[in-house]
């Protein structure tokens, strides 16, 4: 089988895909899964440029996943064997991998494998980070790197919320987040003067997705440190909460693909096959994708796989 790994820190060319041995079978606890889809996330850039480093190289990419359960071990009854599943990870880019089955859910209905793989971790974190702050109707929010996975996925919740959202972006994603109901502005310039000039009365929350300067904006402003939350790494800092995801939320993840489904949530979504990981972690860091970027597997020829639906 596939894996996606790198033996040194750097850039995404330092990424192979290598063949290895199928993992053992799954043990008490566990589930097999044959991963068809897996989402890019960030914490994979930090961690593969040595920001986040890990102990041992070579080390497996990726930390969410859609696929199709082959095994479970005893113990599991939650899955079973040929259902359509998503979970999360670490080193899940691979054509098979072997999980702690409390990190694997069965797929709701009404979403596809390509948007159920963008919900366990950028989706689930955007969902933690909203619900965590006591947010009311007409108050003014900011969210800060609004076209990434994460951030698109907060501006949405936020709007459905009845709160006004100002939404930072390169200005080539305006137009995106202008049809999402929020309102951009572009983070190169001086964010403090523009949002002073756009927040007359106030504002009343900032949600951190990029780093230090939004959180040194929000306190300059005079945001207090508890209506602030950041997921950028740089919260510890500045003394601000830092809520995102823990672990598979079944209930955040089935409230997310409702929303996906009755239309109210939308993800953009770029696939790539897995032989163009390269590529699709240069899109993430070159901030080249309004979304998502995902990867498929379904061209592998080992087992029977099931038909994935088409790219949209």
């Amino acid at each position: 089988m596939r894996v996606a790994e790198y033996d040194r820190y750097g850039p995404p060319d330092v990424i192979h895909l290598v063949t290895a041995p199928e993992p053992d079978p799954p043990g008490p606890g566990e589930g097999m899964v044959q991963v068809l889809a897996a989402g890019l996330n960030p914490a994979d850039t930090k961690m593969r440029r040595g920001q986040t480093p890990i102990t041992d190289l070579p080390a497996r990419i990726g930390r969410e996943f859609s696929g199709v359960v082959l095994e479970v071990g005893p113990g599991v009854d939650h899955v079973s064997p040929g259902d359509e599943v998503l979970g999360t990870g670490q080193g899940v880019m691979a054509d098979i991998v072997v999980v702690p089955s409390e990190l694997v859910m069965v797929k709701p209905d009404g979403i596809t494998l390509d948007q159920a793989a963008v919900l366990p971790v950028a989706a689930q974190t955007a969902w933690a980070a909203v619900e965590s702050q006591n947010v009311q109707p007409e108050e003014v929010v900011v969210v800060s790197a609004a076209a990434g996975g994460v951030g698109v996925v907060m501006c949405q919740l936020l709007r459905d919320k009845g709160v006004s959202v100002i939404a930072t972006a390169s200005k080539h994603n305006h137009e995106y987040l202008e049809a999402l109901g929020v309102f951009p502005v572009d983070y190169h310039g001086d964010l403090v003067a523009t949002l002073r000039e756009m927040t007359p009365k106030g504002l009343h929350h900032v949600f951190d997705n990029s780093g230090h300067e939004t959180i040194e904006a929000a306190l300059e402003l005079g945001v207090p440190r508890d209506n602030i939350n950041s997921i950028s790494g740089d919260g510890p800092k500045y003394g601000v909460p830092t809520v995102g995801r823990k672990g598979l939320d079944p209930a955040a993840i089935r409230g997310l693909a409702a929303k996906i489904a009755d239309g109210s949530l939308t993800i953009p979504i770029v696939v790539l096959p897995f032989d163009e990981i390269r590529k699709a972690y240069i899109d993430l860091e070159e901030r080249r994708t309004f979304g998502k970027n995902v990867v498929r597997m379904d061209n592998i020829p080992e087992r029977d796989m099931p038909e994935m639906p088409p790219v949209e």
